[in-house]
């Protein structure tokens, strides 16, 4: 199993559209965890470097967003000059790449200029120990000199890191010739979801009509983080590199990417990931639901659903469940859940507080009945009743089987009665067969607990 990898991305996806799927891409991969996103400085039409930084934090924030993410702890203000004008700034990125590097290895992967990675080793030059640093830059290693334009923004910047004890890797600006894709292409696998149109749309605003093709070359340190076999390397003596400044006397090798191995493989597993990058990262949702009684024999229960035979009730129920709930949601079942064995075909963490059905076997505790559905796939089980996160619905809510009374202001969800109507006085019947056969989202539950709390509705006498 490849261990996991610690990644910083220092990007400016303000000026390089391809920075935004770089980043999706990495947020994408099961092996890398990404400790932060550094904002690199950089030079735009009339746009002052100021306003840049605004629009590169700015355009990462739409990218979050589209995935569901309301924190932007991840993100931190780079420089706002580059070494190269003397600029040594102790900015919001240098503190953290200094404070994760100090204490362990690292990979920074570098999109535009080298600055903050440069300016952050000049304040600590021991963190260059633990930095794996991966840039897009320079030209074809034979050229007589650099014109790549992350070279000449910042050259001092590159001279402080290739001189380090960094380690440096390198993916020359040619190989964006190597890694392209038809806009085509990119529309077909890629303007799949939101965040797909998102993408697709930002990459062909300012296309004119007579381009074809779209550099991805963006995407290469990722795929390289995740699979070095993706690509080609060559160790080459740093001296090679050093066009513009004295030679060191130092032995250092840096890696140099000279080919792709497979554009098809890279984009193939990109635009894979993408597709389901915005699903995993869809806000989670809670569901309700009570008395499925999945693959119950007793004909008068299948009458109550209202289906014919048992084996219609359950798969018509798995079906409707499936449609509304994610994987990565949270389903509270409060009872008589049926066959246990068909846990592993509903989709979410089932959290399953017992019922009237729900009773251990003979010679059995309710700690080793419990063990046995959490094997089966059960996110935990309850005996009794569940108090509600609070936050969730902003009011107390106690859940449980049976309807039960409650402290003054607070609602229960509850299940059994399948006669009762839907709502009484501040609680809720949440069973299957009030609820079409399918669990009750948050926010239909948001509707029904401002209609038991605003309404002066009387209670009636239960009915089982």
């Amino acid at each position: 199993m490849k261990k996991i990898v610690d990644v910083i991305i220092d990007l400016d996806c303000g000026r390089t559209v391809e920075d935004d799927l770089a980043l999706c891409y990495a947020l994408a991969q099961p092996r890398l965890n990404l400790r932060a996103i550094t904002l690199a400085p950089f030079k735009y039409k009339n746009m002052s470097v100021k306003d840049a930084q605004v629009e590169n934090r700015l355009e990462v924030h739409r990218v979050l967003r589209y995935l569901g993410q309301k924190d932007y702890d991840l993100c931190f203000d780079g420089s706002k000059g580059f070494c190269d004008e003397l600029y040594f700034e102790n900015s919001e990125a240098v503190k953290k790449i200094i404070s994760i590097a100090s204490r362990k290895k690292v990979s920074i992967v570098c999109l535009g200029s080298l600055t903050n990675v440069a300016i952050a080793i000049e304040r600590k030059p021991k963190i260059a120990e633990n930095l794996d640093v991966l840039w897009l830059g320079l030209r074809h290693i034979f050229h007589q000199e650099f014109t790549d334009i992350n070279y000449q923004t910042d050259k001092r910047a590159f001279e402080i890191v290739a001189k380090s004890n960094a380690n440096l890797t390198i993916f020359p600006s040619y190989s964006g010739k190597l890694f392209v894709m038809s806009y085509d292409k990119i529309e077909e696998d890629v303007a799949v979801n939101h965040l797909g149109n998102y993408l697709y749309k930002r990459l062909t605003e300012n296309v004119s009509y007579k381009q074809e093709f779209c550099r991805m070359y963006s995407l290469l340190p990722i795929a390289y983080l995740s699979n070095p076999e993706y690509c080609y390397v060559k160790k080459l003596p740093v001296n090679m590199l050093l066009k513009d400044f004295p030679k060191t006397a130092m032995n250092k090798l840096v890696n140099y990417i000279y080919d792709l191995k497979s554009m098809e493989e890279v984009w193939k597993d990109f635009s894979k990931k993408l597709v389901k990058l915005s699903n995993n990262f869809a806000p989670v949702n809670y569901f309700f639901i009570s008395d499925t009684h999945l693959n119950d024999p007793r004909k008068y229960k299948i009458r109550q659903f209202g289906f014919k035979t048992r084996e219609e009730m359950t798969e018509t129920i798995i079906k409707n469940w499936n449609s509304v709930v994610s994987k990565k949601d949270i389903v509270y079942h409060l009872g008589d859940f049926g066959d246990y064995n068909l846990i592993k075909r509903l989709n979410g963490k089932v959290y399953l507080v017992c019922g009237n059905h729900e009773v251990p076997p003979k010679g059995t505790t309710f700690e080793q009945f419990r063990a046995e559905l959490k094997k089966l796939g059960f996110a935990d089980v309850y005996k009794d009743g569940l108090m509600l996160d609070k936050k969730i619905f902003g009011v107390e809510v106690y859940m449980n089987h049976f309807p039960s009374k409650t402290k003054p202001g607070m609602v229960n969800f509850f299940g059994h009665v399948h006669t009762l109507k839907p709502v009484k006085k501040m609680g809720i019947n949440v069973a299957a067969n009030y609820h079409k056969c399918t669990p009750i989202s948050r926010q239909d539950m948001q509707f029904f607990i401002k209609f038991v709390t605003d309404t002066k509705y009387v209670d009636e006498d239960f009915v089982e």
